[in-house]
């Protein structure tokens, strides 16, 4: 598993040029903001453990964008999400969890963080905003890279099918990583939108229509 010290002060969200600045809930490590944070042991644990260790749960998974709110799960989208997770039947709220499909943050750092691990170091602890990968060659090319493997080793693992709802700028990575990958699981992408997850929610609950109907 990833360790390692949560360090650094707790920010509030407001708006500079534009921009949201972020809030960090468990504090922001300084050896884990910007590019430099690629270099970070905790990170190169991460992708060990993702690659290694961890295997999906279902043949089915939800990938949602981090946020500039970390955790991830205190962020105003994932709460829309839990809420549709809930209506749909598919979220455990004994555990805490979805159920039925794996739910997957993609993060310009870490590559995938499932929403069971969301809360743990470093996932809650870093800051580096998707134009910071996009506008480096370098940094661009290895996060495409680093995902396009760990997709064909959960494919291996019985990943089956994405649900993909990811903001256009994450999207210019994911599309890239599925160029390089060996293997890749069948893929419905929803058009992304920070207003309404109607869309969504429509989606999961025809695949979900569907399941049943395969099954019956």
């Amino acid at each position: 598993m990833a360790g390692g010290k949560k360090t650094g002060r707790r920010f509030s969200i407001r708006k500079a040029n534009g921009k949201l600045i972020p809030r960090h809930n468990k504090g922001l490590d300084p050896g884990l903001a910007g590019l430099k944070a690629f270099h970070h042991p905790s990170v190169g644990e991460w992708w060990r453990w993702l690659r290694s260790e961890y295997a999906p749960r279902y043949p089915a998974a939800l990938i949602t964008p981090c946020s500039s709110v970390k955790p991830y799960t205190q962020s105003p989208m994932s709460r829309k999400i839990r809420g549709l997770l809930r209506r749909l039947g598919l979220w455990d709220p004994q555990n805490d969890r979805p159920i039925r499909l794996e739910w997957l943050y993609f993060s310009d750092l870490l590559i995938l963080v499932p929403y069971e691990r969301a809360e743990d170091y470093p996932a809650c602890c870093y800051e580096l905003p998707p134009d910071a990968v996009l506008e480096s060659s370098d940094a661009y090319e290895k996060v495409a890279g680093e995902l396009a493997g760990t997709m064909t080793l959960l494919a291996e693992k019985g990943l089956e099918h994405l649900v993909v709802y990811l903001p256009r700028k994450h999207m210019r990575l994911w599309a890239r990583a599925r160029e390089k990958a060996h293997a890749w699981p069948r893929e419905t992408i929803v058009k992304y939108s920070i207003f309404s997850t109607k869309p969504l929610e429509e989606t999961l609950a025809r695949l979900l229509i569907h399941d049943e109907a395969k099954k019956g």
